[in-house]
């Protein structure tokens, strides 16, 4: 099925919610999802691999391992990297903006693809950003050239070693000397829509029938196109 970027965005922040995402939260990982179908990396079809997990993974935190002025490092308990991504990706760019340079260890985390998009707001910034993650089968690079929202990405078929196989990924940021480079123009994919899974939509959808209320007086007063009772 056809569906718009903004019919994604929509439906995937409905679903977020459904899974119990904070508000903000939401918003941040259907921008993502949308992302990744801009580059051409299949956001639905990343998110669908993910379903599964966060459904069960609203209640479960990740911790803080080690913090210093240039290393983070966070141990995300087996969850997708969409239940920690925003914050510490934030947090880590930060130090890389004062400090120059800053490393991000996301230990036992899964769909690692997924946070390409919250690295792309990085180097949108001014920062160099260099990715890296692995497992039994091969091992991924993807960087992203400051002020560039397009990231290069290279795979390696061959297995990761020690901790690169632990379900980690490792993510340096660096400010450059010199200007950064132009952001990348809209890409014309936007007015022809992009082709979904119907099933991955059914799923989506199904997760985010689960903000919807039982309709009652009060509810169809405050809702779409409603007042207040002080109207």
């Amino acid at each position: 099925m056809r569906v718009s970027l903004n019919e994604i965005q929509v439906m995937c922040r409905k679903a977020f919610e459904g899974m119990g995402f904070a508000a903000g939260d939401c918003e941040d990982a259907a921008d993502l999802v949308g992302w990744l179908q801009l580059q051409g990396l299949d956001g639905v079809g990343a998110l669908a691999k993910a379903l599964d997990y966060l459904d069960r993974e609203a209640e479960r935190p990740y911790s803080l391992c080690h913090e210093d002025s240039a290393l983070l490092v966070i141990d995300a308990q087996g969850q997708s990297v969409l239940r920690c991504a925003a914050t510490v990706v934030e947090l880590a760019q930060s130090k890389a903006l004062h400090c120059g340079q800053a490393v991000l260890r996301i230990q036992h985390c899964h769909n690692r693809l997924l946070l390409l998009g919250y690295l792309s707001r990085a180097a949108e910034l001014g920062l160099d950003v260099q990715a890296r993650w692995g497992d039994a089968r091969q091992q991924h690079l993807g960087t992203f050239a400051a002020g560039s929202a397009c990231p290069v990405l290279h795979s390696d078929d061959q297995p990761c070693a020690g901790a690169a196989a632990e379900q980690g990924i490792t993510v340096m940021f660096s400010r450059p000397i010199g200007a950064a480079q132009p952001a990348a123009a809209t890409h014309d994919m936007l007015s022809q829509g992009f082709t979904v899974s119907e099933h991955t939509w059914q799923r989506l959808k199904q997760f985010a029938d689960q903000i919807l209320v039982e309709s009652t007086d009060g509810s169809r007063r405050h809702g779409a196109g409603g007042g207040s009772d002080a109207d």
